[in-house]
C-alpha cells in the first residue's frame, strides 16, 4: 500500500491557503480508491455541506470531528503493542515492593479468587499478580528493570530467563483475565497502571520507540502481521497460578486512507480530535508527531495521577472520566464542546462498544465511520443501519432530513493491515472476509422489516440502564439515547 505522499499534504495546504485568498474555496475531497464507495461518497458529501466551502459555514463555530485511536484511526491496538514492547524491554518505574498493588490496583475483591476459567485456564487473578510481582522483584534485583532505554543492550539475557517469561507472560494475562471478570471500565484503566514510577516524559519515549519499530515492521513485512503468544515456565519455583499461556496480536499502522482522511478534515476546516481509551500521553505521541503521519487537533483520553513528576496507580478524576462508553461521551462534554459553543462532533470514528456511547448520542453528528470487526455488541447495531442505509441509497442529506446520523461501515484486512473498498473485514489470523455477526443480520432484518433507526439504537441496546465506573451521575442510565445531547 502507497503512504501519503508529501504532494497530498502539499496539495491540502494548498488548499487551505485558497481559503484566505480571492479564489473561492473548493472541498478537499477524499481520492484513494481503497475507501468503501458509499463511505468516500457520504464523507465527500458531508466535507463539502459542512466544511468551509459552504456557504453556512461559520469559522468562530468551527465544526470538529473525534475519532476513536486503536481500531479506528490504527490498525490494530497501539496501547497493546505498547505494552508488550514494554514488558519486553523491561521499561517500568515501579518499585519491587509496589508491584503486588500496581497489578491489583481497582479489581474488586469479589473476583480476586476466582477461577478466570475458559481459554484462560483455571487461575485466578491474586495468584497470577502474585507471581508475576515475586518474578518482577527478582529482575529487578539483578539490575534489568529501568524507565529508559538504559539496559536495552541486556533484553536478550533477561528475555532468557524463566524470571522474565513468568513476569511477562502472568502480566500480559492480567490484562485479559480482568476483562473476562469484570468489564473494560476495570481493564482499560488497568494497564495505564503499568506507568506508575514513570516520568510522563519517559512514558512518552517508549510510546515513540514502540511505534517506530512496529510500524516500520509492520510496513516492511506483512509476514509480521499475526498472532502471537507467550508462555510461562511449566515449574516455576514458587508458582501458584502454574503455567499460563497468553496471545496477543502483532502488527499496526495508520491506513493512507485515514491519513487523507485526517488532512481533508483539516484543510476544509473542520478540527479533528481524538477520544481514546489509551493513556492519553501514550496517543498524543502517536497522534502528533509525523510517526504515523497523523496531526490532529488535539487528544483526551485516560489519565493517572501523578505524585512528585511520577505517575501513580490512581486514575485522575478531577481531569476527566474514564473514556470508555459513556465517559467518552462526558469527556467530549468537559474538554472538547466548551471550546466549540457547546457542539457535539459532527464526524465520528469508531470500531466498538466502548465508542458506541459518543457515536450516537450528539443531536450535531452527521456521519459515523465504522471501521468493521464484525463485533457481536452494540456496534453491530449501527454496522447494520450502515448496511441498511446503503441498500436504500440513503445520501447524507436524506438522512439528516430524516433525523438520522449517516452511518457507514468500512471494511480492511488486518492480515496486512489495509483497507479495502467494501465493508467486509478480514481478522487477523482468518482466511476469509466477513461482514455482519449473527446479532448484526438480526438487527439488518429488523431494520428491513420497519424499524426505525432511533427505535433499533434505544431498544435494543446493552448499556441501557448500565452505570458506568467514576461517571459522576449517579443513578442516571449509561446510554443518554440516541441523538439526545
Amino acid at each position: 500500500m502507497k503512504r501519503i505522499t508529501k504532494i497530498a499534504v502539499l496539495a491540502a495546504l494548498i488548499a487551505t491557503l485558497f481559503a484566505s485568498s480571492a479564489f473561492a474555496f473548493k472541498p478537499v475531497l477524499l481520492q484513494s480508491n481503497a475507501w468503501e464507495p458509499n463511505t468516500k461518497a457520504v464523507i465527500n458529501e458531508m466535507l463539502a455541506t459542512y466544511g468551509k466551502a459552504s456557504p453556512n459555514y461559520k469559522a468562530d463555530r468551527k465544526p470538529y470531528a473525534a475519532f476513536d485511536w486503536d481500531n479506528t484511526t490504527a490498525i490494530l491496538d497501539v496501547f497493546e503493542q505498547t505494552t508488550i514492547y514494554q514488558l519486553e524491554r523491561l521499561r517500568l518505574g515501579a518499585k519491587p515492593e509496589q508491584m503486588l498493588e500496581v497489578l491489583l490496583t481497582g479489581i474488586p475483591t469479589e473476583v480476586l479468587d476466582k477461577p478466570v476459567g475458559g481459554d484462560l485456564g483455571n487461575a485466578t487473578i491474586r495468584q497470577a499478580a502474585t507471581d508475576a510481582a515475586k518474578a518482577y522483584a527478582k529482575l529487578y534485583a539483578k539490575g534489568y528493570v529501568c524507565p529508559t532505554p538504559a539496559k536495552v543492550a541486556q533484553m536478550a539475557e533477561w528475555q532468557a530467563t524463566d524470571d522474565w517469561k513468568e513476569f511477562a507472560t502472568k502480566t500480559r494475562w492480567l490484562y485479559d483475565a480482568i476483562g473476562e471478570m469484570t468489564s473494560t471500565s476495570i481493564s482499560y484503566p488497568w494497564v495505564t497502571y503499568l506507568f506508575t514510577g514513570m516520568t510522563p516524559e519517559e512514558v512518552t519515549a517508549l510510546s515513540e520507540e514502540s511505534y517506530r519499530y512496529h510500524n516500520a515492521k509492520s510496513i516492511a513485512d506483512k509476514t509480521f502481521w499475526k498472532k502471537c503468544k507467550w508462555t510461562s515456565p511449566a515449574n516455576y519455583p514458587g508458582s501458584t497460578a502454574g503455567q499460563l499461556t497468553i496471545g496477543y496480536n502483532q502488527g499496526i499502522t495508520v491506513s493512507p486512507e485515514l491519513q487523507e482522511l485526517y488532512i481533508c478534515l483539516l484543510a476544509n476546516g473542520i478540527d479533528v480530535w481524538v477520544d481514546t481509551a489509551s493513556t492519553e500521553q501514550i496517543i498524543k505521541a502517536a497522534a502528533n508527531n509525523g510517526i504515523f503521519g497523523i496531526y490532529c487537533t488535539g487528544v483526551v483520553g485516560m489519565n493517572n495521577k501523578i505524585v512528585n513528576g511520577k505517575y501513580v496507580n490512581v486514575y485522575d478524576y478531577d481531569l476527566n472520566p474514564q473514556t470508555e462508553g459513556l465517559g467518552k461521551s462526558l469527556t467530549i462534554l468537559k474538554r472538547i464542546a466548551p471550546k466549540y459553543n457547546g457542539q457535539g462532533p459532527i464526524l465520528c470514528g469508531m470500531d466498538s462498544q466502548g465508542d458506541f456511547n459518543f457515536c450516537t448520542e450528539f443531536k450535531d453528528t452527521k456521519v459515523v465511520l465504522i471501521l468493521n470487526r464484525t463485533r457481536s455488541d452494540d456496534a453491530a447495531l449501527l454496522a447494520a443501519a450502515a448496511l441498511w442505509q446503503n441498500k436504500h441509497r440513503i445520501n447524507l442529506a436524506k438522512a439528516v432530513a430524516m433525523g438520522d446520523t449517516r452511518y457507514c461501515l468500512q471494511g480492511r484486512n488486518e492480515n496486512g493491515g489495509y483497507l479495502w473498498a467494501k465493508p467486509e473485514v478480514q481478522r487477523l489470523g482468518k482466511d476469509k472476509a466477513t461482514l455482519l455477526s449473527e446479532k448484526g443480520d438480526k438487527w439488518l432484518a429488523m431494520l428491513e422489516g420497519g424499524t426505525s433507526i432511533k427505535d433499533l439504537i434505544n431498544n435494543n441496546t446493552k448499556l441501557k440502564g448500565k452505570n458506568f465506573k467514576g461517571d459522576g451521575v449517579g443513578d442516571k442510565p449509561a446510554f443518554a439515547g440516541y441523538k439526545t445531547r
